[in-house]
């Protein structure tokens, strides 16, 4: 597996600000989250050994399929020959964007050729009006791109966002807010105190911990993330299963979303084919085995090898 090569197609949008990404996000609240939430959305690489049913596969003509093929491929990050790979690369690189940002966006990009291809760019200061969407480069980027703004028509974007059951874009963003609101390791005042060996007996961390952990499942509450904790030392048994399995129903809802949307891709581009993803545990079954979780019907276990993929 190598990185995908990128065609020598020059994109219309500028595809990354490295003066509003200028290190990383240190909370590690917000990290922990947006990783976990496209970690396990699909199988990584195509490949699951939970679920010896799970398939991909391109259905209708020939033509179309390739054509459809050759577009998951520049979707994704790596290079990669079988079909499996090529979805769920495309897939997890979808869910990974609307995982960080709440949204995701695309420039279609025709060729002499006549052929198509889709090249992601970055969400950040781009606002869209009636049949445009408008690009503003920030003033430190605009000597890389030498450019100050792109305006680029409606028809060549492909813009997806959060589902909506899932808070779509303003929810989510909402959440990755709450998230970094707090630190768990302390505010920041009390940090300062401790590197100068300064502590005080006013302020109580382990009433903060817990305030925060408190805090954190609220937020997180539709997602039903449990932070990597199964430590269960401030939860029962049965509601550690509970938020994990409310977690891989979120994750099978994004999947199903991407899916869903880029067949409405396909479609978009004229490509009379369907990408169909089977064999792992769908959203709806997933609320059902909750279901049965809550009235006793099944072991804790069973659940656990059922929904993990």
């Amino acid at each position: 597996m190598r990185r995908r090569q990128s065609h020598q197609i020059k994109p219309t949008a500028a595809t990354h600000f490295p003066s509003l990404s200028r290190g990383p996000d240190l909370n590690q609240n917000v990290y922990m989250f947006v990783e976990d939430v496209h970690l396990a959305a699909i199988p990584i690489g195509g490949r699951t050994e939970k679920h010896k049913n799970f398939a991909v596969e391109i259905e209708g003509p020939t033509d179309a399929c390739e054509r459809a093929r050759d577009v998951l491929g520049e979707i994704g990050r790596f290079e990669r020959h079988d079909l499996a790979g090529i979805a769920c690369d495309a897939v997890d690189q979808i869910a990974t964007q609307l995982a960080w940002e709440g949204q995701a966006v695309f420039e279609i990009i025709s060729d002499d050729g006549g052929g198509t291809h889709v090249h992601g760019f970055t969400s950040k200061r781009l606002v869209s009006f009636p049949g445009w969407f408008l690009q503003i480069i920030p003033r430190g980027d605009r000597d890389l791109w030498k450019k100050k703004w792109v305006a680029i028509p409606a028809r060549r974007i492909w813009y997806l966002e959060m589902p909506l059951v899932l808070g779509g874009r303003k929810g989510y963003e909402m959440v990755l807010k709450k998230l970094r609101r707090f630190e768990h390791l302390g505010p920041h005042f009390w940090r300062e105190d401790l590197e100068r060996g300064d502590q005080s007996k006013y302020f109580n961390f382990q009433q903060y911990v817990m305030a925060t952990e408190i805090y954190y499942g609220q937020v997180t509450k539709t997602w039903g993330w449990n932070r990597r904790d199964w430590s269960q030392e401030r939860s029962t048994e049965f509601f550690t299963f509970y938020k994990m399995v409310t977690f891989r129903w979120a994750q099978a809802v994004l999947r199903e979303h991407v899916v869903s949307e880029i067949n409405g891709l396909f479609m978009r581009l004229g490509m009379s084919c369907i990408l169909r993803v089977s064999g792992l545990p769908t959203s709806d079954e997933i609320l059902r085995l909750r279901g049965e979780l809550l009235s006793g019907n099944i072991s804790f276990s069973r659940v656990a090898d059922i929904v993990t993929i």
